[in-house]
């Protein structure tokens, strides 16, 4: 029995130790960072073709009561030919009761090397919603930012609320429209000076599942200032699990009517996962 003990730890041990020095020599000869800029390119994929979903176009039957969550951190720190630290925190929370959904996100971002503040940056994001009815709702949304840098410390916050409703609402097609009024704060704390406006935003977000599996988007938000207007559309055509095979093609169109130069950019967009085995 010691015997077997004995030989399943050195197993355990060697195994152990292998591991860390496949680690240590992916690390070492630079596999590591490649891989890691792989699953980086993997994961904005994925999240180009998640929003493209809508999360919120079927109402509020789709979310569980109750709290959910995740929160996420990362450290790393450099000691020898260079000082450096860097730290990042990140979370989301959701809770849901009765007609309510609320969404909230934070985040931090810090770094310093040779003793220079590099990275000082934290930011909220907030986005609820109240269904009035299964077709009507009252949304309110609002985001602050932080940066703490020594040669851009400012603060930008906006806040905007107003109605909801929701003009196609089936399993295959879904269209909600919401407009409101929205005010924006900016303070740029060297300069010791505050700007605030009053603006108007209109958001479109349409759906239509055209089989299984391929689906039509096209959102569309239009945000209305004394400085001017901002306006961006995303129409995108999205395929997915076509014998592992999930491909979206999209059009992105931004419009600015502050720019100096060209007021419009357009964006073509194709991002495709392929699995196999």
């Amino acid at each position: 029995m010691n015997k077997l003990m004995t030989s399943a730890a050195a197993s355990v041990l060697a195994l152990a130790i292998g591991t860390t020095s496949a680690d240590a020599q992916a690390q070492l000869v630079g596999v590591q960072a490649l891989d890691d800029r792989i699953t980086d390119i993997e994961d904005r994929v994925r999240d180009d073709q998640a929003r493209a979903e809508d999360s919120a176009r079927f109402g509020n039957q789709q979310f569980a009561p109750g709290w959910t969550g995740s929160l996420a951190m990362s450290f790393s720190a450099n000691r020898g030919n260079s000082d450096a630290r860097d730290m990042s925190l990140a979370g989301r929370f959701n809770y849901n009761v009765g007609q309510w959904n609320h969404s909230l996100g934070l985040g931090l971002e810090l770094g310093r090397a040779n003793g220079e503040r590099t990275k000082a940056d934290g930011f909220a994001v907030y986005d609820a919603n109240y269904y009035v009815a299964d077709d009507f709702y009252v949304f309110g949304l609002g985001r602050v930012e932080s940066d703490r840098m020594p040669e851009n410390r400012t603060t930008d916050a906006f806040v905007g609320f107003g109605p909801g409703y929701r003009i196609i609402n089936t399993e295959d097609a879904a269209w909600r429209v919401q407009a409101g009024p929205g005010w924006r704060y900016n303070h740029d704390h060297d300069a010791r000076k505050s700007t605030n406006e009053l603006g108007g935003i209109v958001s479109s977000r349409a759906y239509y599942r055209v089989s299984d599996g391929i689906f039509v988007t096209n959102n569309t938000d239009v945000l209305r200032s004394k400085i001017g207007t901002i306006a961006e559309n995303d129409f995108g055509v999205s395929i997915g699990q076509l014998e592992g095979l999930s491909t979206r093609f999209s059009v992105r169109t931004n419009y600015n009517s502050a720019n100096t130069g060209k007021k419009t950019d357009h964006v073509l967009g194709v991002s495709l996962v392929y699995g196999f085995r």
